[in-house]
């Protein structure tokens, strides 16, 4: 039977209402590579406090960016697939493609069990998160490493490999360039171009959790690609969560200071997500932006993500191929 690459994307609510954002929050803030506080301690608080407060204001979040598609995060996903099955028609290529979502549907255990019912032995695990995390790509190879031993003799005989990651991988570096560069030729050059990533926990940087640094070399490479110098782009990091100290420097605090520096024309691109979803478009588009406009910014561009770009599809291809992890 013929190869088939699985998507992986981090999730999102079925619907954008309080019921369904609920549902949505407990699956993800329950998994133990995301949050890593004693487990009695933080599900009491979870369910006691956080899933009864959170999800109304986040439904709120989600219905901004609600499109007649779904969510912006599955519906980019799926179109993603959808071009790299054409590509792969296209080329000839012995690949099928599918999409799966670590938290929600469709559920990664729902989309294995179908592959292999489908009568694919052959199986490929694209995390779509350029740079490792513990809390996002070790996440995703631990639940299906709990699937499979859960029905051991279901998989017998599939071969799953997984990509670790694609954070110095040349053909993504090119294809996050040539969308920044496109960009600029239509609206002009920024006083300062802010890389955004993905924030996590200090604590959780170790020998075993080499983000912090992967997201510095992705920053440094697309810089180098666009010839930039050290004091025409920078790295930042949002979406903190609770009040521990999370790696810095803060995006938040970087959009306070930029005008105080004489910066008042910034473009912020999020290289660690691979399709636009709640926290590029309200939080950088919407948020970010307001934020520095009120500490004297002039003005601001949100360079989206990636999405559905025929580099990036092209990468993806190339990328799917260079598997270097057995699960099974």
């Amino acid at each position: 039977m013929s190869k088939l690459t699985i998507l992986v994307n981090l999730g999102t609510p079925d619907q954008p209402f309080e019921k369904e954002v609920r549902t949505y929050l407990r699956e993800f803030l329950s998994d133990k590579y995301v949050i890593r506080l004693p487990r009695i301690f933080w599900l009491t608080l979870l369910n006691l406090v956080i899933l009864r407060t959170r999800p109304k204001k986040s439904a709120e979040l989600y219905r901004k960016v609600w499109t007649k598609w779904g969510s912006p995060l599955l519906f980019h996903t799926y179109a993603q697939t959808g071009h790299l099955r054409n590509l792969a028609k296209s080329t000839k290529e012995d690949t099928h493609f599918d999409t799966a979502m670590r938290y929600g549907n469709p559920s990664i255990k729902k989309i294995l069990y179908k592959s292999i019912n489908n009568g694919y032995t052959d199986i490929t695990i694209l995390p779509m998160f350029p740079q490792y995390s513990t809390t996002t790509t070790l996440s995703i190879f631990e639940l299906i490493k709990s699937i499979v031993g859960k029905d051991k003799s279901f998989f017998k005989n599939i071969r799953i490999s997984a990509v670790n990651d694609f954070h110095d991988d040349n053909l993504y570096i090119e294809s996050c360039a040539s969308k920044i560069s496109t960009t600029q030729q239509r609206i002009g050059k920024p006083d300062k171009l802010l890389f955004s990533f993905h924030g996590i926990p200090q604590s959780y940087i170790c020998e075993d959790e080499p983000y912090q640094s992967q997201c510095l070399v992705t920053a440094s490479l697309i810089a180098k690609k666009l010839n930039l110098n050290e004091s025409q782009y920078e790295v930042a990091f949002q979406s903190r969560f609770g009040k521990a100290e999370w790696i810095k420097p803060y995006l938040s605090s970087r959009l306070e200071e930029l005008p105080k520096e004489g910066i008042y024309n910034i473009h912020v691109f999020c290289p660690g997500f691979s399709s636009d979803c709640l926290e590029t478009i309200d939080e950088i588009g919407r948020e970010s932006k307001e934020e520095f406009f009120e500490h004297g910014g002039k003005s601001f561009e949100f360079i989206s993500c990636l999405n559905s770009e025929e580099s990036f599809i092209n990468a993806l291809m190339n990328i799917q191929k260079k598997a270097d992890i057995k699960i099974l």
